[in-house]
């Protein structure tokens, strides 16, 4: 997994693409100049939000049009009590060229949640669903525009920057990454070691390699680092990576978070926070998660879901996180919202510091599902016949 995240600045608040106004910038803005914007860098970045707009109802995001409504649930008409047919709510969206950010079952024939529901699975036993889709392509520019004016995100005075690492050196910096150096599966029957020596800084990236390697009783190292210890953050903050994503059969990159401190009790009662997750058992579809005590893959009730983009190429992956909800974008595209019906520790523990990770698992219960959960081959080219980047 290759790393890079370009960083922009401009004097006039933040649109999805993360267009940003750093703090001397906004400054010079009151003071009635306008600097010209620094030359982009490659880094991870992470900006504050000065306010958080709710979800519903954001100026410029509406949904005309939408086919097969019984009833509109929200002041946007994204969310809607549709006659699905059958059919998905990923389905339903998909029919007006939308993605599915949330899915319900309804109370009865209203907009009242009976209980969560997954975009991507139909409901046995039921014609209609409580489905929310994003915006149409028209709307999204839209909303651009006016974020760029500070509006659609609320943005009042502009983002500022708190943390980066444009991985512009020779090395990983260890005043912002811990690595992690071990192996044994990570309760996921994973086959590699993480060793530091597969973490490489050229070419301003930091490049992730994953490759067959007789190590330490492990057929396969990578590399798999942490900013814990070093930096951490909460409700308020955009986090924004820029990668490009091996695709080789039982790859398992990631670029996720984990609490600071286990506040709620152990994993998953404190939270995970995955910004994204993709398999090379299943090309070109990133995902997007959170697991919580009430929501989390034990149970089966994850909360998530899935675009399909082309990994192999840059893509800026995101998530925006306020008080209340988490929003995911992949190049500025808004594909999924987590935001629950009530906001106790088991659905929501994400009021605490969480901590960034990114690394590259190689097999295991999910990494490996195509491959029958065997080991990757060494040898063919479409699985780890060549190493893993």
């Amino acid at each position: 997994m290759a790393v890079v995240t370009i960083l922009r600045a401009c004097c006039a608040g933040i649109v999805a693409t993360s267009c940003l106004a750093l703090q001397d910038a906004c400054d010079a803005q009151r003071d009635g100049l306008c600097r010209a914007a620094p030359t982009p860098a490659p880094d991870h970045l992470m900006i504050q939000l000065r306010q958080h707009s709710a979800l519903s109802g954001q100026v410029g995001l509406t949904c005309r049009d939408m086919p097969d409504v019984k009833q509109s649930c929200s002041p946007n008409g994204c969310k809607v009590l549709a006659n699905t047919h059958g059919r998905s709510c990923s389905e339903y969206c998909q029919a007006s060229g939308r993605s599915c950010l949330n899915a319900w079952e309804e109370t009865w024939d209203n907009c009242e949640v009976k209980f969560d529901w997954k975009c991507d699975q139909p409901l046995e036993g039921t014609s209609d669903l409580l489905c929310e889709c994003s915006p149409n392509a028209d709307a999204s520019r839209e909303a651009s525009t006016d974020s760029a004016e500070g509006r659609s995100l609320g943005v009042s005075a502009g983002p500022k920057l708190v943390w980066s690492d444009e991985f512009d050196g020779s090395s990983v910096d260890g005043s912002k990454w811990r690595f992690v150096h071990g192996g044994g599966g990570f309760g996921n029957q994973e086959q590699q070691y993480y060793s530091q020596r597969n973490a490489v800084v050229m070419g301003g990236a930091l490049r992730i390699i994953s490759k067959c390697d007789e190590y330490k009783g492990h057929h396969y190292t990578s590399a798999k680092l942490s900013t814990s210890g070093a930096a951490d953050w909460g409700p308020g903050h955009r986090v924004e990576v820029r990668a490009r994503l091996p695709q080789g059969k039982g790859t398992w990159p990631a670029i996720w978070m984990l609490p600071s401190d286990q506040v709620y009790g152990k994993w998953p009662h404190s939270g995970e926070i995955d910004i994204m997750e993709a398999v090379g058992c299943t090309k070109n579809k990133i995902y997007g998660t959170v697991h919580t005590g009430r929501y989390n893959h034990m149970k089966n009730t994850e909360k998530y879901n899935t675009l399909s983009t082309a990994v192999g190429e840059w893509r800026t992956y995101a998530v925006e996180w306020a008080e209340r909800e988490i929003r995911w974008y992949v190049d500025g595209e808004h594909f999924h919202t987590f935001s629950p019906s009530a906001f106790d520790s088991e659905r929501w523990p994400f009021d605490q510091r969480f901590y960034l990770i990114l690394n590259l698992a190689v097999g295991g219960s999910w990494g490996g599902f195509c491959l029958n959960h065997a080991p990757p081959s060494c040898h063919k080219a479409d699985e780890f016949g060549q190493e893993q980047v």
